[in-house]
């Protein structure tokens, strides 16, 4: 199984050059690591759909802005968790490319 760092990086590369958010998913390949994890993943803002003990964290990543923790803060963590010898799987779950902002307030 490629570490997380890797797959981090095989998705990256699988998106288009003006990628704007990605939503992950990471599995634990051991959910009794939960707690440990959900301490390193803390600055992702992870969330779950069900106990956060289940082994399952979802987050959100940014290129440049918008929702979502920065891209090196992610990889950065994933990083940390491939240190420690986490194994999972990382599996992205939605994209948006080429999102701008809109100016919605106070003179353009």
């Amino acid at each position: 199984m490629a570490g997380l760092v890797e797959q981090w990086d095989a998705i990256i590369a699988d998106q288009p050059d003006d990628w704007s958010m990605i939503d992950l998913e990471l599995v634990l390949r051991d959910a009794s690591v939960s707690e440990e994890v959900a301490l390193v993943l803390s600055p992702l803002n992870p969330w779950h759909q069900r106990d956060w003990r289940s082994g399952v964290f979802r987050f959100r990543s940014a290129r440049t802005f918008g929702y979502g923790t920065a891209a090196q803060v992610c990889r950065k963590r994933l990083d940390t968790l491939d240190s420690l010898g986490v194994a999972g799987t990382l599996e992205l779950l939605r994209h948006a490319s080429d999102v701008k902002p809109v100016h919605t307030q106070g003179v353009v």
